[in-house]
């Protein structure tokens, strides 16, 4: 047993000796390196982060904070021209209607020069007799009289204007 142990032992030194252990471990040692140059570079990357981010939070949350008394005033303003645009909108809507009315009163189906200047005038002068126009589609006429389509104020959103003043002249 002990002659095996001894061949055993020669055959393991053998194999040692033979193995060119620079060849093997070196490139191990190098990659271990280069992990090692770059979790360096990271660590100071991380730390000059943290650094600005200290820096934003201490420069900047006062600001915000001091601005949060403004908050529920831009709020409000907000909404208030979320109010306007949807009244401007319904207003936009109506005064479309109106004018889709218009045309089907006055036959306006050409939208070129001569269509918008003489079909009106020859509609006007075939116009039928006021026994068939309860038949007709809504119209835009009170009493003869065009009746326009009520629209916003903006004094209403944006408080009333101040008046210009003149100029004096001396």
């Amino acid at each position: 047993m002990a002659a095996e142990i001894n061949n055993v032992a020669q055959d393991y030194a053998k194999i040692i000796q033979s193995a060119d252990l620079d060849r093997e471990i070196n490139p191990l040692c190098t990659n271990i390196e280069d992990m090692l140059a770059r979790l360096d570079e990271f660590e100071t990357l991380l730390s000059s982060v943290r650094a600005e981010s200290n820096g934003i939070m201490a420069n900047h949350v006062c600001s915000i904070l001091s601005f949060s008394d403004s908050f529920d005033e831009l709020r409000a303003r907000i909404d208030n021209l979320e109010a306007f645009v949807g009244r401007v909108s319904a207003n936009l809507n109506d005064v479309e209607r109106s004018v889709d009315v218009a045309e089907k009163e006055l036959n306006v189906t050409d939208y070129s020069l001569k269509g918008l200047l003489f079909k009106p005038l020859k509609a006007k002068l075939t116009a039928t007799d006021p026994a068939t126009a309860q038949s007709q589609p809504r119209t835009n006429l009170l009493d003869g009289e065009f009746l326009p389509v009520p629209i916003y104020s903006s004094d209403e959103y944006f408080g009333a204007a101040a008046a210009p003043e003149e100029p004096q002249v001396a």
